[in-house]
């Protein structure tokens, strides 16, 4: 019939299926013919399920109609068939009412009308109507302001208010009125605008599969046009900030704006030109944000240092492999003094694999520094595998070719100072066996020595029951060390300041640029347990060589007359064996008795030794037995309480042991050959020596606990109070020989230990630990002439308190309070307090993104939090004319010769005794030997963190050196959460002297996009 006609809504899913064949993609020449079934098998609408009406279904649509959902009518066997034709792209079309005309054959469907493609959405409106002979659809009109859904392909929706069309033909859509959002950097952007244009590619250009369907195509292949477009990630009703942009174009990979103003409220604080970003999601290849800053832009006074760092490109390889190389530059600002900051280029390279399926992961990174005329190349490699199982491979390399130029152009300062290390470690296990092989390196700040531990080999195995009477445990280790490009004081440099040089100190004292180090020891343990007794049973091998210059005072081991002599080198090779025996127990007692012998060396030295000082010839010394007991009795008693305390207990745990051994003479080579000597200055004779007496030695070790319980606030359950260790003292074991105090006709001469410590800790204070150092004697306890002069080594403290460990909340419960238990905190004694500025913590790789992006500003979480460190270390005074006092002038003096370097000089100087030194003397180790002094350190390290408001939050870390009467690092952070914004700003201190300060304000959703203000100094004030 001409002219409009209504269809019944009864007919609609027969005419949506009709549709489904004419709006086919493919040609009508490519369509297979449609075979009709049978009459008999034929489903017809009179076979359908009782109750499956359109009624029926009328409340599904109504019920389940969401803005980004189908909500499509679930099909019937027809429809289902129709939708699994091969060759066809379905479109499924639904609405409550459809209008077509016969003339035009237009169709216009309303009320809920739905276009989808499988389960997808792609229109939804109250109308869309298609011209018939035209190629337009429009979505939605103006007048009517309903709200229209158009979703393609693998993007958000887009909603509209507007009018909308679609050209089919030019696969071009025009929205108006239009709001959609974007999902990126973990955040969505909701992005609002007048007018949309969306083009996709034509149909001919799409991939299709094997049945000749259509690939679905993905959001990245269209591109978008919007015209006056707000963009914001606030998810405020009325957003805090937005931006503005006139034109908006976004391809598949790139969004492009201009110009941008960027608004706070409805106030504008910003314009841009231009915006530039890259919307692909994942990882894929493209430019790297650089980290610039306002004032490197627009310097803002002529000293001021221009920092660009990151600058580069990122390239995706493949899934498992991606690249990047990129740029840091630091300006001159036009210093063209050698000895000034003069600024530096540092190129980048970094790779990166993980394969997970073959368990393989790990990073290759190198950079390129250049300073004037110094250069710095810095390689960092990591590595983990998994072969099987049982085998693993876990490298770490660091290393770096001048470790003063890295330093020096660091702000970190954890990495300052931190050494540079490498490590590498494989493990394989073969039955009971486990095999390990590794080897370790360590580079020091501003310093040239390295020291390097390859290869390291260690074989053990569980216990290997041989038989019912038989167990043994075998184990295998060696390790090598080598020490090159020693830098530590020596008497060399003594000699050579003392004006012997030239020539003449080449041929006396050799190379004086090189001065190595090699040891290496080799342990093989074959403990067995024999019928329930256990049988120790170890040899050891140990060999060490020193290539450079020392002095040694030879003393002759009758006439004790001390002759100085110099070696060029000097080496020690040693052999020892340890045979033990640990007796049955003496049956169950409260005293914990036990008994051992074993057959222990007369002189604590190894059983057989050559050294320099024997000329290469073995000597050796006697072993005698050593017959032990001991007992660890547990003595402990209950009090009555008091105040907070419902009962105390006291707990003591001594630890006694007796041993004896019959006298032995050692021979006067083996003395001579560890510089020991008869002589004894007391009674000038040959008496001197002690350690070939007769060994009765008691030893005595002690440990106490005082706890106290809490008196319990339930009436019911009497016994239900806090046990609280309100002090813990550990004392080191003491030793006294009888046999020694009778020779020498001197009690304290009996005492025979050379060191006594002292721990405490206390749950009163969450965290504490106190440990202090004593030195008993002046000179060795083996000889007449040590003296008792205690000396105090050091102290070390730590004590950690915070919202949920607070010492005062601990003290408020003792004495009644109601005080609500918080998450435990580690106690921080196992981490050593003196770890100065974390340089035995795990080393900061030295190249690549991740050392770029060391964290130099702590986290702050919530609540607060405080921690602090004091560790303070002396040496006893030493003197004589074989001392050689710590000097970093001579250090410094060899990198930077000459008064060319003379700034250079001193501020290395001014670094090097800003460090506290760790250092660990390189020598002979025999007595007479070359004794170092080292100044003494007393130095704070506390850590601070803590919220201001709710959204304020502040850090500070910082160490005080109480030596030098300054600062020697510091770090403060204090941060802002601006709802969408982040606000930090941070100042750092390193003890090389570089401080610098951090102003930054970045968007939350889009981190580059920031204000960022840095000023960073590489030479401090005193330099």
């Amino acid at each position: 019939h001409a002219g409009d006609r209504r269809v019944s809504r009864s007919r609609l899913l027969a005419f949506a299926a009709a549709c489904i064949a004419g709006c086919s993609a493919t040609a009508h020449a490519q369509r297979p013919p449609v075979t009709r079934p049978p009459a008999s098998q034929r489903d017809t609408v009179s076979r359908r399920a009782a109750g499956d009406t359109v009624a029926a279904r009328r409340d599904t649509i109504s019920g389940a109609d969401t803005a980004t959902k189908a909500n499509l009518v679930e099909p019937d066997s027809t429809m289902r068939r129709l939708l699994a034709l091969p060759g066809y792209n379905a479109r499924v079309y639904q609405a409550e009412s459809l209008t077509f005309d016969a003339l035009s054959r237009g169709i216009c469907l309303a009320t809920r009308a739905t276009i989808a493609s499988g389960d997808s959405l792609l229109l939804k409106s109250e109308s869309i109507c298609s011209a018939g002979a035209g190629n337009q659809i429009r979505v939605g009109s103006d007048t009517t302001k309903g709200r229209n859904v158009i979703r393609l392909p693998g993007q958000n929706p887009i909603f509209s208010t507007g009018a909308s069309t679609y050209n089919v033909a030019q696969r071009r859509a025009v929205v108006n009125q239009v709001s959609t959002s974007l999902e990126q950097s973990g955040e969505t952007l909701r992005i609002a605008g007048e007018r949309i244009v969306v083009v996709q590619p034509p149909r001919d250009s799409l991939p299709r599969d094997s049945t000749g369907k259509e690939v679905p195509m993905t959001g990245s292949t269209a591109t978008f046009y919007l015209r006056d477009g707000t963009i914001t990630a606030c998810t405020d009703s009325v957003p805090d900030y937005h931006f503005s942009a006139g034109e908006i174009k976004r391809t598949g990979s790139f969004v492009v704006a201009r110009p941008a103003v960027l608004y706070i409220g409805d106030v504008p604080v910003m314009w841009l030109p231009f915006l530039f970003q890259d919307v692909r999601g994942g990882r894929h290849s493209g430019l790297l944000a650089p980290n610039v800053g306002v004032s490197d832009i627009v310097r803002n006074s002529p000293s001021y240092r221009r920092n660009i760092e990151g600058l580069g490109y990122y390239v995706a390889l493949s899934d498992y492999v991606d690249a990047q190389g990129y740029l840091d530059w630091r300006s001159s600002a036009g210093q063209a003094d050698i000895n000034g900051d003069q600024g530096y280029t540092r190129y980048n390279g970094e790779l990166r694999y993980n394969w997970l399926e073959r368990y393989l992961s790990g990073r290759v990174a190198v950079s390129q520094t250049n300073q004037g005329y110094s250069k710095n190349t810095a390689i960092s490699i990591d590595h983990r595998q998994e072969f099987t199982r049982n085998s693993s491979l876990n490298a770490s390399y660091n290393y770096v070719t001048n470790t003063f130029l890295q330093r020096q152009t660091t702000v970190n300062p954890y990495q300052a100072s931190a050494t540079i290390s490498s490590r590498a470690n494989y493990t394989q296990r073969v039955g009971p066996l486990n095999f390990s092989l590794g080897g370790q390196q360590t580079q020091y700040p501003g310093r040239t020595q390295l020291e390097r531990a390859f290869p390291s080999f260690n074989m053990s195995t569980s216990p290997l029951d041989l038989g019912s009477w038989l167990v043994w445990t075998p184990s295998v280790t060696y390790s090598s060390q080598q020490t090159l490009r020693i830098d530590q004081a020596s008497a060399q440099s003594v000699f050579l300041r003392s004006g012997l040089t030239g020539a003449g100190a080449d041929t006396i004292f050799g190379d004086t640029l090189r001065r190595n180090s090699y040891s290496s020891s080799l342990s093989v343990g074959t403990p067995i347990t024999l019928f329930g007794s256990q049988i120790g049973n170890s040899f050891s091998l140990s060999s060490r060589r020193a290539d450079f210059l020392q002095r040694e005072d030879v003393t002759d081991v009758v006439t004790g007359v001390v002759d100085p002599r110099f070696y060029t080198s000097t080496f020690e090779t040693a052999f020892d064996w340890s045979p033990q025996f640990n007796l049955p127990a003496i049956g169950r007692n409260n005293f914990n008795l036990s008994t051992s012998l074993s057959f222990a060396n007369v002189d604590p030295s190894p059983l057989a030794i050559r050294n320099h000082r024997t000329n290469g010839q073995w000597v050796t010394q006697s072993k005698r037995p050593l017959f032990g007991v001991s007992a660890s009795p547990t003595l402990f008693g209950l009090f009555g309480g008091f105040g907070p305390y419902s009962r105390l207990r006291h707990s003591i745990t001594p630890i006694v042991s007796y041993s004896y051994a019959p006298a032995h003479g050692v021979s006067n080579e083996f003395l001579a050959a560890t510089g020991r000597t008869k002589f004894s200055t007391v009674t000038q004779d040959t008496t001197g020596y002690l350690g070939s007496l007769a060994q009765s030695a008691l030893s005595f070790q002690l440990s106490t606990n005082l706890e106290g319980k809490t008196r319990s606030r339930n009436d019911s359950n009497p016994e239900a109070g806090d046990k609280v260790k309100i002090v813990s003292l550990n004392f080191s074991p003491l030793s006294y020989d009888f046999e020694r105090a009778r020779a020498t006709h001197h009690a304290i001469r009996g005492l025979t230990s050379d060191e006594m410590d002292v721990t405490i800790t206390s749950d009163l204070l969450p965290g504490f630990n106190l440990a202090a150092q004593y030195s008993l004697f002046q000179g060795s306890t083996l000889s007449d002439t040590a003296q008792f002069k205690p000396f105090f080594r050091g102290v070390s403290s730590s004590f950690t308190f915070s919202n949920t460990a607070n010492p005062f909340a601990v003290l408020y419960r003792l004495f009644g309070g109601s005080v609500p238990q918080g998450e435990p905190v580690v106690n921080p004694a196992n981490v050593p307090p003196d770890d100065r500025y974390a340089r035995q913590v795990a080393s900061q790789p030295v190249a690549g993104r991740s050392s770029a992006r060391a964290a130099m500003l702590p986290t702050v979480t919530e609540g607060w939090q405080a921690s602090f460190q004091f560790s303070a270390q002396r040496q006893r005074p030493v003197t004589g004319s074989n001392v050689v006092a710590y000097d970093p002038s001579a250090r410094c003096l060899a990198q930077f010769p000459g008064t060319r370097y003379q700034l250079a000089y001193q501020q290395c100087v001014t670094q090097a005794l800003a460090t506290p030194t760790t250092e660990t003397a390189i020598g002979s180790g025999l007595a007479g030997s070359t004794i170092f002094s080292y100044p003494n350190t007393t130095s704070l390290n506390s850590n601070l963190g803590f919220n201001l408001t709710e959204h304020w939050s502040a850090s500070y870390n910082t160490q005080y050196d109480f030596e030098r009467h300054a600062f020697s690092l510091q770090v403060v952070s204090l941060q802002r959460d601006l709802h969408d914004w982040r606000a930090i700003f941070g100042f750092t201190q390193s003890p090389n002297g570089a401080f610098s300060f951090n102003f930054l304000v970045s968007l939350k959703a889009e981190p580059e996009l920031k204000f960022d203000y840095r000023k960073a100094t590489y030479r401090g004030a005193g330099y």
